[in-house]
């Protein structure tokens, strides 16, 4: 079985549900098909989303509110107006995610590169943090550096982003099992109940 993960590296939901999700995957003994994709350029402007700084003040501060709800629900502290968000180019990490994938590092990665900016106020769109995460997974950041900047690695990702459009998926973290779409870290509760069905 597998469940394909669509999400942003910038998305904080996809944060707070991330290992949570790791672990709903690893009790079902599921694998997950890890799909960075672009977001705002990719998705948003496909499926009528507006990047957060574009909306309106009220969904503005109620985003916020929700961050604040889920991050003391989940027991999980992040900052909800990181200094780095948006990142200055969030194509920079995803590209990173999808060659680390490439090299054998999945999902760890990329929850990484959200818990820097989530929690440690790194910009993720700066190399020298992606290569910290790097070092810590023992890949070599040369050549991890040369396959995200690949053409390879930009086609998988423009694949990525026309492939959500494609699945309807219209926001982040968006969970697809069995063609069902889950969109959100608090639907996880039904793709575990989905799961109990197989």
């Amino acid at each position: 079985m597998k469940i394909e993960y669509f999400y942003s590296l910038a998305s904080p939901f996809a944060f707070l549900g991330s290992e949570k999700f790791q672990a709903i995957a690893k009790k079902y003994n599921v694998e997950i098909v890890e799909i960075p994709c672009d977001l705002v350029g990719g998705i948003f402007s496909k499926t009528g989303g507006v990047p957060v700084p574009e909306r309106s003040a009220q969904r503005q501060k109620y985003r916020l509110d929700e961050l604040k709800r889920w991050s003391e629900f989940l027991n999980i502290k992040i900052n909800i107006k990181p200094k780095f968000f948006p990142p200055k180019d969030p194509h920079i990490p995803a590209k990173y995610t999808i060659a680390a994938n490439l090299l054998g590092v999945k999902i760890l990665f990329g929850h990484e590169l959200l818990k820097k900016l989530w929690i440690e106020e790194k910009d993720i769109s700066d190399e020298k943090n992606i290569e910290l995460i790097s070092n810590q997974f023992k890949v070599d950041f040369t050549e991890l550096s040369l396959l995200a900047k690949s053409d390879k690695v930009s086609k998988i990702y423009t694949d990525n982003t026309e492939e959500a459009v494609k699945k309807n998926v219209f926001g982040a973290p968006t969970y697809i099992f069995n063609e069902e779409l889950f969109w959100g870290q608090d639907r996880l509760e039904f793709l575990e109940r989905a799961l109990k069905k197989f």
